[in-house]
């Protein structure tokens, strides 16, 4: 099984597009900021709505998978500032500054990713504790390669260990 791996847009670096290259990881992540990069594959998304920018009638997902997880309302909590403006809407509470972000996170849990890079430190790697107990991924900012790298020898190493013992 190949490590997943959601980066966000403003997180995307050359050394990741490259590890994606050589298969040694899947990029992921749903448009909700813009077409997806070349090599990155499409996500499962979290909350889709009409207004969704990027969001095509030529998509192969279905519509009913376009809905948030049962772990969506938790990340909202988490995730949501302590004075931000929320709006009560058939989708849910819906917080105006984090809401992107909480789509995002659902998205990745979602699609099974591992892993998940971001540069917003303010209202998602400052709650990595609990966002990474949560939803079973590590949260990284782009600029800890050597951290993402030793976590991707681990879980290749454990992928080794349970591929070799599951031919006892």
């Amino acid at each position: 099984m190949d490590v997943k791996v959601y980066a966000e847009r403003n997180a995307m670096r050359p050394w990741l597009t490259d590890l994606s290259r050589k298969g040694r990881i899947v990029l992921m992540l749903f448009p909700y900021d813009g077409h997806n990069p070349s090599g990155v594959q499409l996500a499962t998304p979290s909350v889709v709505t009409a207004d969704s920018t990027w969001l095509g009638w030529d998509m192969t997902i279905p519509v009913t998978d376009m809905e948030g997880s049962e772990k969506f309302e938790q990340i909202r909590q988490i995730i949501r500032r302590e004075k931000e403006n929320v709006r009560d809407v058939p989708a849910g509470l819906i917080s105006e500054q984090t809401e992107g972000d909480a789509r995002h996170l659902d998205t990745a849990y979602k699609t099974g990713c591992r892993a998940f890079f971001t540069q917003d430190r303010r209202d998602i790697l400052d709650h990595a504790g609990a966002l990474e107990e949560l939803l079973g991924l590590r949260l990284f900012h782009p600029d800890e390669e050597e951290r993402f790298m030793a976590f991707l020898a681990a879980a290749n190493a454990a992928r080794g260990e349970a591929s070799s013992g599951s031919r006892d």
